[in-house]
């Protein structure tokens, strides 16, 4: 039996630099932000459906999907958000559930929007990737180019860190150096068996 396990983090929180350790180690991670994106290729069959959602607006001249304008657009309209999620959720869940089939003890998955997008409820166990409010908002302004304003937008936007602390199975405070990670990291894997 596959162990599934889901990992989280509030914004700027290092979940990406922590998935990066685990692969270091050896276990596969699914991205499913990086799979989210495969709608927006012409190829894809829900492309025409986001083109019809947003419109011709959200193309350039090559017919390509603008994702800065549909992210400004989903930010500020929480309709057309939730109905590109309708779109989007159920092919990121069946490319989770095809990694599944291919897995043998554990399945990782880096899912950003877990509790928002209802995914918890597909995983056995959840790892939630978290830091102090100030250094997130360090890392956004340093890291991410935001403003101030931006950062804290951004920040305000997302479900309290208390919400998904409680959720969560397993709890990674990254407030310190990558080092620190890695230890942490590592400690946890097999603290999970692996």
């Amino acid at each position: 039996m596959v162990k599934k396990i889901a990992i989280t983090g509030t914004i700027a929180s290092g979940k990406s630099t922590f998935c990066n350790i685990i692969r270091q180690m050896g276990y596969p991670v699914f991205d499913s932000d990086n799979y989210a994106k495969l709608v927006y290729h012409k190829n894809n069959p829900i492309y025409n459906e986001i083109v019809k959602l947003f419109k011709e607006e959200i193309l350039d001249e090559n017919r390509e999907i603008n994702l800065k304008i549909v992210a400004k657009i989903i930010f500020e309209n929480e309709y057309k958000r939730k109905e590109l999620e309708k779109l989007i959720h159920p092919f990121v869940l069946n490319g989770i559930n095809n990694m599944i089939e291919k897995s043998n003890d554990f399945f990782f998955a880096e899912v950003p929007l877990l509790f928002e997008s209802g995914f918890d409820k597909y995983f056995d166990e959840i790892i939630l990737v978290t830091c102090d409010k100030e250094i997130a908002l360090e890392r956004c302004i340093k890291d991410r180019g935001y403003t101030k304003e931006e950062a804290l937008s951004r920040l305000n936007s997302q479900i309290d860190a208390k919400y998904k602390i409680e959720r969560a199975d397993y709890v990674v405070y990254n407030n310190g150096t990558i080092s620190d990670l890695k230890k942490s990291t590592r400690e946890l894997i097999l603290k999970i068996g692996g």
